[in-house]
This record gives C-alpha cells, structure tokens and sequence, in this order.
C-alpha cells in the first residue's frame, strides 16, 4: 500500500467496534461532562474535532445548546451532515477557528488534542474562543509511565501525541485556563481494547488497525512501558491578573 498510513480514527475497524463516537467512553462520558458544566439553556459550545458529529449532535437534539461542529476532516464532515441534517458544521483548524474571542461559553475536545500539532495553540485557541467562566471539556488519551523527554513520536496517531498529567495540566495552566477536574477513565480505555480485539480478531490485528495500516511491529510492546491511560478534564478561562 502506498501514501502515508490512515488515521486510526478513520479505520472502519475502529467505527465498526465503537460506533460513531470514535474514542473511549463515547457519549457516556461527554454527558458526564456536561452535567459538571451545567450550561444554560441556549448556551453556546463548540465540538472542537467533531468527526462523525455524535457529541455535537446529542448537544443540538437533547441539551438545549447552540452546538457548532468543527473539523478538519472533509470526509468527516460529509458523513456528519449526512447523519445530522441541519447541524451547523465548519472545516477549519483547531488553531484557527473562524469565531470571535470570547463568544462561546463551552468548547467540547473530545480525544483531538493528541492528534494536533501543537497542542499549546489549541489550548491558548480555546481560551480565547471562551467567555469568562466559559468551560473546556477535555478528554484523551494520557500516559501514566511518560517518558522523561515528553511524547512518543514512534508510536502511531493519538499515542503518539500523548502527554503525562504532570504535561498537560502545565500546558493547560500556560495557556491560561485553570483545571477544574481531573478524572481517570483508563477502564473505558481497557474496554475499548477489548472490543477491537473482538472486532480484529486477534491482538496483533487491533495493533494494525490502531496503526492505521502502517504495520504494527512491535508497538504492542512499546506502547506498554507508557501505559496508555485516558482521562476527563475540565478547565475554566482565568482572567488576567488586575494591576
């Protein structure tokens, strides 16, 4: 196969075992979230990293929200609009989002900040996308035995990018929001695993198609010395200190 290896989110093994909320956990957990947020009625958030549109959707249809969809992605955003008529959705970077600062009182990002290239400028994006007391839900893969010299780049897709605790409550500080909450859902991760094994038919197979094609090699065995955990955060905006 020729071209650089597939995103493992775009794995038909992995939509074919988790469904259209493509990370651990799935709804469950953003409704989780939400309930720690408490919006108000007409609320305005944005899922940051939509994909296939399951959480921004599940906001438009049951919370009360005034959801806008954001992604990368155009594939992804065809398949969201087909599942979601009338959902409003926008190609655009996480870096980048076309709105106003501080016109948003939430932003959802949901298993995406380890698959950007720049992680602080997501961070620093979102705060100043968020009103004052507006709330970010963060939720990813983390890892419980980091390295000491930060990610792991030879490990593939979201693995790659992923921090300790320690890293991300630091980026997140430096960007100028405060954690709120952190939770451990490393179970929902195990669960995950299970079900592409299940799905794959072998544990070699779930490796190959978490590499998106590129082999898996012995990423089985790399990726355990980082034990790969998953996580809830909840940050809110910090005002600039009055002088």
């Amino acid at each position: 196969m020729s071209g650089p290896a597939a995103a493992p989110y775009e794995s038909p093994l992995l939509r074919q075992a988790i469904g259209p909320a493509l990370r651990p956990g799935g709804l469950a957990l953003t409704e989780r979230a939400l309930d720690r947020c408490d919006f108000p009625p007409g609320a305005r958030v944005l899922d940051l990293g939509c994909g296939l549109g399951a959480s921004a959707g599940r906001l438009a249809a049951s919370r009360d929200l005034r959801v806008l969809g954001l992604d990368l992605s155009s594939s992804m955003l065809a398949a969201a609009r087909r599942a979601h008529h009338g959902l409003p959705l926008v190609r655009a970077r996480a870096e980048a989002v076309p709105l106003a600062g501080g016109s948003l009182n939430g932003v959802l990002c949901e298993c995406v900040l380890s698959l950007t290239a720049s992680p602080r400028a997501v961070l620093e994006e979102c705060r100043r996308l968020l009103r004052p007391g507006g709330r970010l839900v963060l939720s990813d893969l983390y890892l419980r035995e980091p390295p000491a010299d930060g990610p792991v780049p030879s490990l593939p897709g979201c693995l790659g990018g992923a921090l300790g605790r320690e890293s991300l409550e630091a980026l997140v500080a430096a960007a100028g929001l405060e954690v709120l909450l952190w939770e451990d859902h490393s179970d929902l991760l195990g669960q995950l695993t299970a079900r592409l094994v299940w799905t794959c038919g072998s544990a070699a197979a779930f490796w190959e198609a978490w590499a998106g094609g590129a082999g898996c090699g012995n990423l089985a065995a790399r990726a355990a010395k980082v034990r790969p955990g998953y996580f809830l955060m909840l940050a809110q905006r910090r005002e600039a200190a009055r002088g």
